[in-house]
């Protein structure tokens, strides 16, 4: 069955377990922004968020988030894709985007988010359309290459884009990075999917699930408006948290608070970790970092996120020069 056209003006039907799946991710999400939100204001061990167990946890949300958005899409065009629906959604996304952007530049300038899941999930919707059309296995193989992208061809000639490409050495500092390259690749193969299940009339049985209990319905209920509680939820989260730790202090959970560098380290392996390298080699790279932020009078600023335009320009310069002298790859 094809995916269908792009000015078709039909609207297929909602499926109640794809928003059922959209609302896990929600609820899972929910989890992990809140353990993030305990370990600021140390009302459990701050390193907890670091953990690599954790990260993975974080990284297999972003993958579902992001292969839903490829199984919606090859949904709705399956009776022809509504064009004005289609790009009334990507606005609201890229809005959206730009909404956390500023948002977060205000409240952490340092590491504000300037390509996070929305932003990935904007773009990766524009990228999917180009397979709409194709056979499934043709989405599949492109997500498999985008996935494995970054570890094949990636390195320092790819550093100027690697903001917003992801195939550069030197991970951005940012509360919420997921570049193109390997992120878009799961919108591809969850496309490729929901075709696979299409040309076999799967959606159809599918369709007909419905949730039986308030668990499901109240999941469904979040799915259906996944942008909004997206929005919404970690703000909430944040100021709830703040008014915890405002009663109660730091709890003995928490133990004693980990030195600035203990903090640095935990989180600077944790990322070079998340990009495929080796983690002794990590240790080794931001052990050098910190080392030659302090000899160049740095430290300081780099712990307390308050680094002038040309201070920045000097740490990405010297952590460079870190990831030459410690190849992590």
């Amino acid at each position: 069955m094809a995916p269908g056209n792009l000015s078709g003006a039909g609207r297929a039907p909602r499926i109640p377990l794809v928003d059922a799946a959209r609302g896990a991710a929600l609820a899972a999400m929910t989890l992990y922004h809140l353990t993030w939100d305990l370990g600021f204001f140390n009302l459990i061990p701050p390193e907890w968020p670091f953990d690599p167990r954790f990260v993975t946890f974080g990284n297999a949300i972003a993958a579902s988030f992001l292969a839903l958005v490829g199984v919606s899409l090859a949904l709705s065009a399956r009776g022809g894709l509504n064009l004005r629906a289609y790009l009334k959604r990507l606005a609201l996304v890229a809005g959206a985007a730009g909404l956390v952007s500023l948002a977060t530049w205000l409240a952490f300038p340092d590491s504000f988010i300037f390509f996070g899941i929305l932003h990935c999930i904007a773009a990766a919707s524009v990228m999917a359309l180009a397979f709409l059309r194709a056979p499934w296995p043709v989405a599949a193989l492109a997500g498999l290459a985008i996935l494995l992208a970054p570890a094949l061809i990636g390195g320092p000639a790819f550093e100027a884009t690697q903001w917003w490409s992801g195939l550069g050495v030197v991970e951005p500092r940012s509360n919420d990075w997921r570049p193109l390259f390997p992120w878009s690749g799961f919108t591809l193969l969850g496309l490729a999917g929901a075709q696979a299940l299409l040309a076999h009339g799967v959606p159809e049985r599918l369709a007909a699930w419905r949730s039986g209990g308030p668990i499901g319905r109240w999941l469904s209920l979040g799915g259906r408006h996944s942008l909004l509680f997206y929005l919404a939820h970690q703000p909430v989260l944040f100021a709830l948290v703040f008014l915890a730790s405002q009663a109660v202090g730091p709890t003995p959970l928490a133990g004693p608070r980990a030195s600035a560098e203990d903090r640095f380290m935990s989180g600077c392996v944790s990322q070079c970790v998340r990009i495929g390298a080796v983690a002794e080699k990590c240790e080794r790279a931001c052990a050098c970092v910190v080392r030659d932020s302090k000899a160049a009078n740095l430290w300081a600023g780099v712990t307390s996120e308050k680094l002038t335009a040309e201070e920045r320009a000097r740490y990405d310069a010297l952590t460079r020069q870190c990831l030459r002298a410690e190849p992590v790859r």
